[in-house]
């Protein structure tokens, strides 16, 4: 189950950055949960389906960006990814290049939660 589980969450990267969202969607639980710090726009807590596609909504139209990953740290059913987001803000035109780790959880097959820590100074410093 753990190389599984990593193997999830390196589709998931490939979905997203295809901008493949229905097929991202499929890896997830249907109660799958989103966390990012409200000190960026799109942040809060997001639960279901229905809501993560809110959060999709909020940061499609802000920034354009990719992830790349350069590590990642699996314990149990727990995965860290060490990388960084790179793009640039629509709105602003700044580019930017922001450290970041995201937090997984995969249960029975499916993401069950993504935390997501970004350089948010950095980040916020794009979109303004």
């Amino acid at each position: 189950m753990p190389t599984i589980a990593l193997e999830i969450i390196q589709q998931a990267y490939i979905y997203l950055a295809e901008k493949d969202i229905p097929n991202y969607f499929s890896l997830m639980s249907p109660n799958v949960e989103f966390y990012q710090t409200e000190a960026l726009p799109w942040g809060g807590e997001y639960r279901g389906l229905d809501e993560i596609q809110v959060f999709f909504s909020k940061i499609f139209p802000l920034i354009d960006s990719s992830v790349e990953i350069s590590h990642y740290i699996q314990a149990g059913d727990k995965i860290a990814a060490i990388g960084k987001t790179i793009g640039s803000a629509k709105l602003t035109g700044k580019k930017f290049s922001c450290n970041l780790a995201h937090i997984w959880t995969v249960e029975k097959g499916k993401i069950m939660r993504l935390e997501v820590y970004i350089d948010t100074d950095a980040m916020n410093a794009a979109l303004s």
